[in-house]
């Protein structure tokens, strides 16, 4: 019984012992992922991340895992580079890569139970950047620039394209020149930078006239620094050119003398010279050759003296290498203007106001104004302004004015001249009202009232009347027998299978006097 009872137990625990191996433990269902961690160049570069590096990098691989780990494949851009089996829960290694510069990808697969996989981008830039100019010349994109350019504009855009790995961060343009003040020699010196070029760049540069030495640093985003040297030179053979030039008599002595000087590389000076005056007028003065963007156009505005009678000044622009432009401006001395309405234009439009319409021309004008006087007391009825402040030579004018109360007017224009002479022109208008003429009152008289004479018949188109309708005339007596109205009209007459028609009275009526008179004969 014992022995029996001893047999099952130990079948029983068997059977239990075996159950149990084919259940999974508890901490293999829950077991997570390895942990995989990848080291660039000592940098801790998490999964799907980015790092940069400029040389061959040193990469550390480590896996830690729960389970046993059966392979670990370290692969770039999708070839295996490195391979291990270890067969344990966890893995250190550490290895270098040969890379090309440029973007790489960077894969650790792991095999547990299950496949587990960390990638990065390891981006290598080991060159300088390129620069491929394209203003104000043109290079390839791995050609240098050329050592010396020449421009015909102090103004200049330098331009360019990049090509780098990661790309241009910023760049840094110095420009230099030297010019002379009296025995000495001064340099001017000007620095442009610029952040945030992604693929391409474009900067103004303001060159002295003659030779610029340039220099320019292009950083990439790891610091890699490319620097270019060139010597520009500005050679400006074409001279300046004047525009827009006046002269306007401000007082009968003094000459307003106004325009403006443009250059390709910058003016040096402008001047006003009389003809027969060996003095000169600066209206912009001499630079001293340091390159100046505001003097590549420059506008000037000055009084000169003037004689009576014809005159003439030279107006002289000098731009930095010497070119020379001159003007020669002539003056007539003529003050007065000439004043004219305009006779059909300047007339009454109503009762009450009266448009005056004319120019003074030819002159020189500082005031001018127009009214309305009556012409019977000679008092001022309206006035208005039409210039004052500045001498104009030419002057349109349009003003509508009261008039006085009568049917007559006088406008006046008064026109004051730069020497302060007062010149006045005036025209009379007369209101003309068209009216009816009224006949003078008389006493009334009785007179027949004209008979009204009949309207036109209304278009209504009306029977014709038959011939002689009033009567019937017998042809063999000769009689006419007068036939009333109602023969006229007609009679309805049955007839056997046609129906009744209408046989006209007269006709038959007719026809019955014939029988008669036929009778009669026969008797």
């Amino acid at each position: 019984m014992d022995s029996t009872v001893g047999r099952f137990a130990f079948a029983t625990l068997v059977v239990a012992a075996g159950v149990v191996g084919l259940v999974p433990t508890a901490d293999v269902v829950g077991a997570a992922s390895p942990a995989i961690t990848v080291t660039v160049d000592g940098t801790n570069v998490a999964d799907g991340n980015t790092t940069l590096i400029e040389s061959d990098p040193t990469v550390e691989v480590s896996v830690d895992a729960e389970q046993s780990i059966r392979v670990v494949s370290v692969r770039v851009d999708g070839t295996t580079e490195r391979r291990y089996t270890p067969n344990a829960t966890s893995l250190d290694e550490s290895f270098t890569l040969d890379l090309q510069s440029g973007e790489h990808t960077l894969s650790v697969v792991v095999k547990t139970d299950g496949v587990t996989t960390h990638e990065v981008t390891v981006t290598k830039d080991t060159a300088r950047p390129y620069v491929a100019y394209t203003a104000p010349f043109e290079t390839d994109a791995y050609d240098p620039p050329p050592t010396s350019v020449t421009v015909n504009r102090s103004r200049i855009t330098l331009a360019g394209e990049f090509t780098d790995v990661t790309g241009v961060d910023h760049l840094r343009i110095v420009r230099t020149t030297e010019y002379q003040v009296g025995s000495l020699t001064q340099t001017d010196r000007k620095v442009h930078t610029a952040t945030n070029l992604s693929d391409s760049f474009e900067r103004e540069l303001f060159l002295g006239t003659g030779r610029n030495n340039v220099t320019a640093w292009y950083y990439d985003e790891l610091g890699h620094v490319r620097i270019h040297h060139l010597e520009i030179t500005v050679q400006d053979t074409a001279p300046p050119t004047l525009a827009n030039l006046s002269a306007i008599r401000q007082a009968p002595d003094s000459l307003r003398v106004r325009g403006e000087a443009t250059d390709n590389s910058q003016i040096r000076s402008v001047s006003i010279t009389p003809v027969d005056d060996a003095g000169t007028t600066y209206l912009l003065q001499p630079g001293l050759g340091q390159p100046d963007p505001d003097r590549q156009r420059t506008t000037f505005d000055s009084n000169v003296s003037l004689h009576p009678g014809s005159n003439a000044v030279v107006v002289r622009a000098t731009d930095a290498a010497g070119n020379t432009i001159e003007r020669t401006v002539t003056v007539q001395r003529t003050v007065v203007p000439e004043l004219r309405f305009d006779r059909g234009g300047t007339r009454y439009v109503n009762g009450s106001t009266v448009v005056a319409r004319g120019v003074a021309t030819d002159g020189e004008i500082v005031a001018a104004s127009v009214e309305t006087v009556d012409p019977e007391t000679g008092e001022v009825v309206d006035i208005a302004s039409l210039h004052g402040g500045g001498i104009v030579t030419d002057l349109t004018f349009e003003r509508h004015l009261d008039a006085p109360e009568g049917r007559t007017a006088v406008v006046r224009l008064r026109v004051i001249d730069s020497s302060g002479t007062e010149h006045v022109t005036r025209l009379d208008r007369t209101l003309t009202v068209e009216t009816p003429t009224v006949a003078p009152d008389a006493t009334p008289t009785a007179t027949a009232t004209p008979a009204r004479t009949a309207s036109p018949p209304i278009s209504t188109p009306t029977p014709t009347p038959a011939p002689d309708s009033s009567g019937l005339t017998v042809p063999v007596l000769g009689v006419t027998i007068p036939v009333p109205s109602v023969l006229g009209a007609s009679v309805t007459v049955p007839a056997p299978f046609v129906g009744p028609f209408d046989v006209p009275i007269v006709p038959v009526a007719a026809l019955f006097v014939l029988g008669l008179v036929a009778a009669g004969r026969r008797r």
